[in-house]
């Protein structure tokens, strides 16, 4: 493995830990969200046709790394879906072990060592991309026929929002998964039950897909919709559109 990591130095890859912080400052580029989901899904699945055998399985975990007052970088560590679980937050500068081991390929994050990322193989993080977007219900009792629930914001590393009607179980999971092992895909996922209930292999009653790139998904059943677009400046959705009806 430590082979494998000089070798993806010498091709000229961002390797943190041997390139000096005086010079360009590479930590910067980490700063952002990540998440393991794709991997932790292959590794977990019950589907053949998706799952990754391996006795080497990780952790489902999230980074946030964000620049301090201090010109440091901090990483908080966090588990399970949606990043429900804290687990720990470290100062990068002061953890060497953790930057020695880290090497940052594009928007793909591969950390090996101790502690948290104790595994034969590298945890493969990926950065996040953030969606804003919203639920729809019909309800004769609300205006328009249909209750909506907006200004929700999920990410494509298995992000999940629920319904948030009493007696009402709707769940929407936005996705990046390689389908089949071989094929990239960006899935939106319905679910009839509550968040807390979705794991990693609940079946959906419905979903949809794109291509990963995609800065706009939606779905309608009829029974409920929903609807996201990739948070970057000047995006336009229902969100966001609504509001500038309002201004007017």
């Amino acid at each position: 493995m430590k082979f494998i990591f000089k070798y993806l130095g010498i091709l000229g890859l961002v390797v943190l830990g041997f390139t000096s912080l005086k010079s360009s400052n590479p930590e910067k580029a980490l700063i952002g969200e990540w998440d393991n989901f794709q991997q932790y899904w292959q590794e977990n699945t019950a589907e053949k046709i998706h799952g990754i055998e391996t006795n080497d399985k990780h952790r489902h975990l999230s980074l946030k790394i964000e620049e301090t007052e201090d010109g440091n970088l901090s990483v908080e560590i966090r588990e399970g879906r949606n990043g429900r679980n804290f687990v720990e937050k470290l100062n990068l500068f002061e953890n060497q072990v953790l930057k020695e081991n880290m090497v940052l390929n594009g928007d793909t994050l591969f950390i090996t060592g101790k502690h948290h990322f104790k595994n034969k193989e590298p945890y493969k993080f990926i950065r996040v991309r953030k969606f804003s977007g919203w639920i729809e219900y019909p309800m004769e009792t609300e205006k328009d026929g249909k209750y909506h629930q907006g200004n929700l914001e999920i990410s494509d590393q298995g992000g999940m929002a629920e319904l948030d009607i009493e007696g009402v179980d709707y769940t929407v999971e936005l996705t990046q998964l390689v389908y089949g092992k071989k094929l990239a895909v960006m899935k939106l996922a319905v679910y009839d039950k509550p968040l807390d209930s979705v794991g990693i292999n609940s079946r959906s009653i419905s979903y949809t897909w794109a291509n990963p790139e995609a800065k706009r998904i939606g779905i309608n059943l009829r029974k409920v919709l929903s609807g996201w677009t990739f948070i970057e400046p000047g995006f336009v959705n229902q969100n966001t559109w609504r509001k500038e009806s309002k201004k007017q």
